[in-house]
């Protein structure tokens, strides 16, 4: 076998140019450690195989993923009409991924028919044009199977399993989810909380289990892709290009973009950035978009700021929170507005 070598020496000194050239041989041999340790991972590797519905929709599972976020009419029913236009907007602008998400989705305030409506809603506006994740509330366990099987007609392609904190004891975990496997059809995925990577291991391995939507901080999010990535299993980043861009070299498929909602072509872009291994690219797209619009967003508040940010740009008639949550009030909106018209995100 050839060996490549990879000269990995450190800049003697820190000038800006030295660092820019240590950045570019560290992402220029990235490709090559993500070969070497899949390589090693994987030959000693169990068969396992998903049925065709779940690797049709992990094959699809890649890239900047949209939270759906909530639109009311004044009296906090929900908008259905601008609920269509922003999946319109997404799927016209080539986002992937429409994600019902526990929080910026609002489930908590949403009824069980509400959240019905919104899968069936996004699901028949989206028509295949874009991979669509419906997800559940915290519920006990049958009634997450009844809604899981009664909303499989509606179009979505999977479907984002909630337990919060109703079941901390591991074994209990992984028995609710094989049990919600055994008695539904649509491919699953979960919302971990502080799951181990023993427990994680095992959740990979359950047939129709596809996917988290993982919490940890990078390390923990980096130790959970190498521990799953054999069992055709998807680690997603919950969020940040600055996370999913390690998190993508190692084999993180998607990430809940901040930037996507409102803004797709940016998430689209920093997508194909990786994907053309152009990742200086992608590092300065961080800086630019990311870094910027979270420190003005973060005082404004998750989901909020992205209500804010979907009235900016005019594709939702107002920027309502349902009480007891508060609306940003409109004079607080200024320095999101100048931020996105400089950078010329809408």
């Amino acid at each position: 076998m050839v060996k490549r070598k990879v000269d990995m020496q450190a800049p003697l000194t820190s000038g800006p140019e030295n660092r820019r050239h240590f950045i570019q041989q560290l992402l220029a041999s990235a490709p090559l450690f993500g070969s070497l340790a899949w390589t090693s991972s994987t030959l000693a590797a169990p068969p396992f195989k998903r049925n065709e519905r779940c690797q049709s929709v992990l094959r699809r599972l890649k890239g900047p993923m949209a939270s759906i976020t909530m639109p009311y009419n004044k009296d906090y029913s929900i908008d259905h009409g601008s609920l269509r236009a922003w999946v319109d907007f997404m799927c016209e602008n080539k986002a992937p991924i429409l994600f019902m998400t526990h929080g910026d989705s609002e489930l908590g305030l949403l009824s069980e028919q509400e959240m019905e409506a919104v899968i069936r809603t996004v699901a028949r506006q989206a028509g295949g044009r874009a991979l669509v994740l419906g997800g559940t509330g915290v519920w006990w366990t049958n009634r997450t199977i009844d809604f899981i099987n009664r909303v499989e007609d509606s179009g979505v392609d999977a479907m984002n399993v909630h337990l919060g904190s109703l079941v901390r004891n591991e074994d209990d975990i992984f028995d609710n989810l094989a049990e919600i496997d055994r008695r539904t059809e649509l491919p699953l995925l979960i919302s971990d909380t502080k799951y181990s990577t023993e427990l994680m291991t095992r959740i990979a391995q359950i047939p129709k289990l596809i996917g988290d939507k993982c919490h940890e901080e990078l390390y923990g999010y980096h130790a959970l892709i190498r521990a799953t990535r054999q069992y055709d299993f998807s680690i997603l980043s919950a969020g940040q290009m600055k996370h999913f861009l390690f998190g993508y070299l190692i084999g993180s498929t998607a990430y809940l973009c901040p930037i996507t909602p409102f803004a797709p072509q940016i998430g689209v872009e920093f997508y194909a950035a990786l994907e053309r291994n152009d990742f200086l690219r992608a590092r300065e797209m961080t800086f630019e978009y990311e870094d910027g619009l979270l420190a003005i967003t973060g005082p404004l508040g998750y989901p909020h700021c992205y209500k804010s940010l979907l009235y900016l740009t005019g594709i939702y008639k107002n920027n309502l929170m349902r009480p007891p949550r508060k609306s940003n009030a409109i004079e607080q909106l200024g320095p999101l507005k100048e931020f996105i018209h400089k950078h010329n995100m809408i």
